[in-house]
Parts: structure tokens; C-alpha cells; sequence
């Protein structure tokens, strides 16, 4: 949905105070993307970043504020969706629990499927469902036909069984403890949200108050309790309850009795009166190997995750390693970066009072690397710089665009 905003003119004291709070807002690690949003809507609706020569938002947030034209257009976009109509960043009442990184991630989501997240949801599981709705909507098998599933009612019913399936202490505790709905709600997801899918359906659980938030691909969310959820498993796996041992009862196959060839006794020798056989003893006798086939589900599970987590710890070893290599003491001494630096930044970088460069981490910096910052203006460097160090560095961090970070710099020296 594009806001409507009528034509706006602002004032040349209403423009430098727009980019003050920006500067602001950026300079506190940028807490607000509607506040930012806001300003930056403003000033591209009223056009008046041609004030300073730009020809475009883009341009003017990129020079002011060192912002991607990806960047600059979230910041617009997420005011633009999540604020209350008119010309004010106030944010309306169903997104104000949400970061930043949670409303950009639900740009891309659909306005009448947002209501599957709530504010507790991790932003990995947004993704997640961007990922389920592509592979559904390039699957025309999963549309029509998904576990011989038609109906939605169906589709819900085969994906309880499939998770289920893949959880096999939580369906044994189901039917082994009896437990309250409240202490299931806390096995199934700990931390109060956890996201599942397979095939066309999509699954969020919550805490127990919150229940469950289903989406069917290609029709409208739905809330499910945990008690129509048990009900739901009960359906399923009441005909094969077994306690403790109900997923083995259901899913997994028979073993197959096979007799272990036992060591024979030599035919003439006799036993002397008194002395014991090895026979007796069997803790001494070899443990009898077990062929693939004859291997239970659980054991090849078990197995398989003894082989992923000999793989992780030696690549893990591998990184710490790596990372130790990289930080032993060097030759090289400390690196020094070169980097340009707008005119208008330049005193204020000087004087201390800009302590902070956000800048695409293209190079590697880290804390402890040397700047020197060129001032450049109108495209030509003045020959002036600043000499600064690098005391730390922010990534990865709500609202910071990938492959970007904020630096705090010391100023060491400046012409």
C-alpha cells in the first residue's frame, strides 16, 4: 500500500532540522526506522534535498548519511506501511512491540498473513515462511496433491503427523506423562515461539495463552489452541498408544530376530570338574555387530547425529584455529585504511563531536586499524585528513543493512 501524502513544502529551517534528526537518529545506532523513515519521506516528497544540488533521495542520503539506495528505501517503506495515516512517524498500535528487523523482514510478507508473527517471533522464522511460500508457489504438486491432502482440514491433520514424526520424545511424553497443556506448550517451543512447515502448511507456535497461528498456502491464517492440537494428535496416534514408547510403536518397523552364531566348544574336549566356561560370562564375549538392515530407525538417527556432530566439533576446531592464526602477533603492524570523507563531515570529525563512520565493511576493518580520512569536496580531495583510530565496531545489529557497519573512531591527528 503506497501512502498518500498530499504536497508538502518545507520551510529551509524545517529541511536542516529533518537532517539533524536523521544525523541523530543514525548517531544512536539507529533506534527508529519510522523516525528515519519519516524524515527521509519529507524531504523526497517535498523535493527539498535539491536545497544541497541532489537530484534524487537517493543521492542526497547517500552523500548526507553514507545510506544504500536499498538502505534509504526500507527506512521509506517500513514508515510508510506500519505508521498511522497523516504526517507523523507514530507507528500503529499492532506493530509498536516489533524491532526493526522484524518490520523490515515483514515488508515482504503480505498484509492479511502479518498477523502469523507476533512480536515474539524471530526474524529467522519470517524468513523461513518467505522460503515456504516461494517453494509453494513454484510447486504445483504440493498445491494439488500434497500428502494425498485435500481438504484444509487435511492438510493441518498431515502436518501434525509430519511433526510428530520428526519429534519423537515430545509424542512420547504426550502419551507417556499426561502432560498439562502448559508444560507441552514449553516442550514444544522453550523459548516461547517456534516456527514448522511442511508441504503447504505453516506452522507458529506460541506460548499456551497465545496458542498456535496456522497458514495454509493460499488461504487465510488461523489460530489453533494446544488443546484442539492434542485432540488433533490424539486422532492420529490413539489407535497405537503405548506410553513412553508410542513413536516406536507407530512409526518405527518390527526388528527382525536374527540368530547370533554362538562359539562352539571343541567336540572332543571335555569340561574339567571345576573350571568355568567363557560361555557363562557373555560381558566377556564380543558384542555382536549389527547389520544396516537390521538397524532400528532410532539407531540410524542416533548414528547419523554422532557423524553430524564429530563433523561440527572438527570444523568448529578448524575456525578456532583459523582464528587464532589471524590473530597472532604480525610483522605487518597496525593496517591503515584510506578513505574519502565529505567536506561538510570533516570539522565535525575533527572537533570529536561525529565519533562514528557507517560504511560497507568491504574492507575488513576491525577495532585496532588506522583511518585516514580525505576530505574531498565537489568530487576533489582538498588535501586535509584526519588520522584516527578504529576503537570499535558494530555489525550484524537490527537495522544496519548486510555487509554494513557503524565504527567509533578516536581522532588521533588532524590537519
Amino acid at each position: 500500500m503506497v501512502k498518500c501524502m498530499e504536497y508538502l513544502q518545507l520551510s529551509l529551517d524545517e529541511y536542516t532540522q529533518s537532517k539533524e534528526e536523521i544525523k541523530k537518529e543514525l548517531g544512536g545506532i539507529v533506534k527508529s526506522f519510522v523516525q528515519i523513515g519519516w524524515h527521509l519521506t519529507r524531504i523526497d516528497k517535498s523535493g527539498a534535498y535539491k536545497t544541497d544540488g541532489y537530484q534524487t533521495i537517493a543521492e542526497f542520503a547517500k552523500a548526507e548519511y553514507g545510506l544504500s539506495a536499498t538502505t534509504t528505501s526500507r527506512f521509506m517503506s517500513v514508515y510508510e506501511t506500519y505508521s498511522i495515516e497523516g504526517d507523523t512517524p507514530e507507528l500503529k498500535e499492532q506493530y509498536r512491540e516489533y524491532n526493526s528487523s522484524q518490520l523490515v523482514e515483514l515488508l515482504q510478507v503480505r498484509e492479511e498473513d502479518r498477523c502469523v508473527f507476533q512480536p515474539e517471533a524471530r526474524r529467522e522464522d519470517i524468513r523461513e515462511f518467505h522460503r515456504f511460500e516461494k517453494e509453494n508457489e513454484n510447486s504445483v504438486d504440493n498445491l494439488l496433491n500434497w500428502k494425498e491432502a485435500k481438504t484444509t482440514e487435511e492438510k493441518i491433520s498431515a502436518a501434525i503427523y509430519e511433526f510428530f514424526r520428526e519429534n519423537k520424545e515430545i509424542l512420547n511424553t504426550l502419551y507417556g506423562k499426561n502432560p498439562e497443556l502448559k508444560e507441552l506448550a514449553e516442550m514444544i517451543a522453550p523459548s516461547g515461539n517456534r516456527s514448522y512447515r511442511k508441504g503447504t502448511v505453516f506452522l507458529m507456535f506460541y506460548t499456551l495463552e497465545k496458542g498456535i497461528m496456522i497458514k495454509v498456502f493460499g488461504e487465510q491464517p488461523e489460530e489453533m489452541s494446544y488443546q484442539k492440537f492434542v485432540e488433533q494428535a490424539k486422532q492420529i496416534f490413539d489407535g497405537s498408544a503405548a506410553g513412553n514408547h508410542t513413536w516406536e510403536n507407530y512409526f518405527a518397523e518390527p526388528e527382525k530376530k536374527t540368530d547370533v552364531p554362538q562359539p562352539e566348544e571343541p567336540e572332543d574336549s571335555e569340561q574339567i570338574p571345576g573350571q568355568d566356561s567363557i560361555l557363562n560370562h557373555p560381558e566377556y564375549m564380543p558384542k555382536p555387530q549389527i547389520a544396516p538392515a537390521q538397524k532400528t530407525e532410532e539407531q540410524k538417527y542416533k548414528e547419523q547425529q554422532a557423524k553430524l556432530d564429530r563433523e561440527t566439533k572438527k570444523k568448529l576446531q578448524e575456525q578456532e584455529d583459523q582464528e587464532k592464526m589471524e590473530h597472532l602477533p604480525s610483522d605487518e603492524g597496525q593496517r591503515i585504511h584510506q578513505i574519502r570523507l565529505a567536506g561538510s563531515y570533516y570539522d565535525l570529525v575533527a572537533s570529536g563531536t561525529k565519533t562514528f563512520e557507517l560504511r560497507k565493511n568491504d574492507r575488513g576493518y576491525r577495532a585496532g586499524d588506522h583511518l585516514e580520512l580525505m576530505e574531498f569536496k565537489d568530487g576533489r580531495n582538498t588535501g586535509r585528513m584526519i588520522k584516527a583510530e578504529i576503537t570499535y565496531i558494530l555489525e550484524d545489529y537490527s537495522g544496519l543493512e548486510d555487509g554494513y557497519c557503524i565504527m567509533a573512531l578516536a581522532v588521533r591527528a588532524a590537519d
